[in-house]
């Protein structure tokens, strides 16, 4: 079987450090062509811009996108044009509004495309998810704490309107929540903490829920320089479960479970190539919507100018 042919677009930090490596590493991919404003990256034709990449690049199946959230959208809906099978890193766009017509127009299509919330295939989620399936849930205890300076170092574009802030981290978190979590969630109350110099939040509370009154609290900072925490605790009538390193250590009352030596991007990948060979699609918009309704209902507190 002949490799699916795949073009980046987008070749910052997440493409260079996770997206390449995972599609190196899988057979089931060649990379053809990035297209990239910034740094080439070796070993395949680079372009300017998609355009160029579709009008004069080699023929791709699929493309990755690895762009800012931001200007995203349009982008996406001209690989969909084309014809394009498209894998969407995360968050997939500014907007819960683009986010559901790209799920329209893959399907008019079409074509195979994947919201890429790789939380969803740290090394422990699956079997967590397997414990919790029957389970009697009772609270779930999410923190989400990082240095933003670590990790989106001089990424202006992260405290910009539809650069989400905290949110971009937390979102992660959120992924996981809603895999994890039989019923849908809800945002009940919200205070988002705004640097006076930034449009995006630094930090956040949440509090959730769902149709059966399931307690869920999160807790989001963005500014967190020591002891940086990805947690997630659920209680259950049964025992307490704990997701540590943003699911890749798992527990059952204080003990070490056996977990997936998967990482997640070579996950996220073998998962988006069992799609194109399924002609399937996997467009969760949960996590998103749960920012979106952040936002909408939340109170803003300004706090001390960020500076990175």
């Amino acid at each position: 079987m002949q490799p699916i042919r795949l073009g980046l677009v987008g070749y910052g930090k997440i493409a260079q450090d996770q997206h390449v490596p995972a599609i190196q590493a899988n057979p089931a991919f060649q990379l053809v062509a990035v297209a990239t404003q910034g740094k080439p990256c070796a070993g395949v034709e680079n372009f300017q811009s998609l355009g160029q990449l579709l009008d004069n690049g080699p023929q791709v199946d699929a493309i990755a996108f690895c762009t800012p959230p931001q200007g995203r959208f349009a982008l996406v809906q001209q690989a969909l044009a084309a014809g394009k099978h498209v894998l969407v890193e995360k968050p997939p766009c500014a907007t819960l509004g683009e986010a559901m017509e790209l799920v329209s127009q893959a399907h008019k299509h079409g074509v195979s495309a994947l919201f890429a919330w790789h939380s969803r295939y740290a090394p422990g989620i699956e079997a967590a998810r397997d414990w919790l399936a029957t389970r009697t849930l009772q609270s779930v205890q999410i923190d989400w704490k990082e240095d933003v300076r670590k990790w989106h170092p001089g990424q202006a574009w992260i405290w910009q309107p539809g650069g989400l802030g905290v949110f971009d981290p937390g979102i992660n978190a959120l992924s996981i929540a809603t895999h994890l979590l039989p019923l849908p969630l809800f945002v009940e109350s919200a205070e988002l903490r705004v640097p006076d110099n930034c449009q995006s939040p630094i930090a956040a509370s949440i509090r959730m829920s769902d149709a059966r009154h399931l307690d869920v609290r999160a807790e989001f900072d963005f500014d967190h320089g020591h002891d940086e925490l990805w947690s997630i605790e659920i209680r259950c009538a049964e025992g307490v479960l704990r997701l540590d390193n943003g699911g890749a250590l798992l527990s059952i009352d204080g003990v070490r479970q056996a977990v997936s030596e998967e990482g997640e991007y070579p996950a996220v990948y073998r998962h988006f190539q069992q799609l194109i060979t399924d002609k399937a699609r996997d467009l969760d918009l949960q996590p998103l919507r749960l920012v979106a309704d952040s936002f909408f209902v939340g109170s803003r507190t300004l706090v001390e100018p960020f500076y990175d």
